[in-house]
């Protein structure tokens, strides 16, 4: 029993060693501090951990700032790619440096919306919404995300969900770590009287979609 605890401990302190040399011990331990205010917020909703990552945040950015950059570019050549308006319905479209947003009252109007931001939180309940259209699309994408989107079971759903660094949970399905991908569409997406189309791409993220 021990032997594979021993095995991910050593393949763990390599990989941490390997990207400190090439990256630099400092920006490692930032993205890693960032990484676990993450997941520590999740849990405890702390100002500590608001803390924690807007430091480690600032710590990365300086050290890597050409790298921070690149990845800023990236990423909102990402977003404008997929944050086109839709052919019909109505659309919004925000950039933001830090989004905190709640959308979990009775009543709300559910539209098709597109979010980018370099640290943010966000919680939609859908299933107390009214949808404004048979099918929306909601883009959101950035940095550093900490999400939870509750979607009623009847919706027909397509999601693509990536993190570099974090977990994504949908389902039955909770993965986490490096390199996450989930593309996830449900059998009856087309028949379905209404339907969402979820796009959701972060760096640092947790992201959690629940059915209700």
């Amino acid at each position: 029993m021990r032997k594979p605890s021993n095995a991910i401990v050593l393949i763990a302190a390599g990989l941490y060693l390997a990207l400190g040399s090439v990256a630099g011990f400092a920006s490692v331990n930032a993205a890693l501090l960032i990484f676990l205010g993450v997941v520590r917020y999740r849990t405890d909703r702390s100002r500590v951990s608001v803390i924690v990552i807007a430091i480690s945040t600032l710590v990365l950015v300086v050290s890597q700032f050409a790298l921070f950059a690149i990845l800023v570019l990236i990423s909102l050549g990402i977003y404008y790619f997929r944050a086109r308006p839709p052919a019909f319905g109505t659309h919004v479209g925000k950039h933001r440096l830090f989004l905190n947003m709640r959308l979990d009252e009775q009543s709300w109007v559910l539209q098709s919306m597109s979010f980018w931001h370099a640290i943010g939180e966000i919680r939609m309940d859908m299933s107390q919404a009214v949808p404004e259209d048979k099918e929306t699309t909601i883009v959101l994408q950035g940095l550093v995300g900490d999400l939870e989107l509750i979607v009623p079971d009847d919706y027909g759903i397509e999601v693509d969900a990536s993190v570099l660094i974090g977990q994504v949970s949908f389902k039955q399905i909770k993965e986490g770590g490096l390199f996450h991908r989930l593309s996830w569409k449900s059998p009856n997406y087309d028949q379905c009287e209404t339907r969402l189309k979820l796009q959701l791409f972060y760096l640092v993220g947790d992201i959690k979609i629940k059915t209700v």
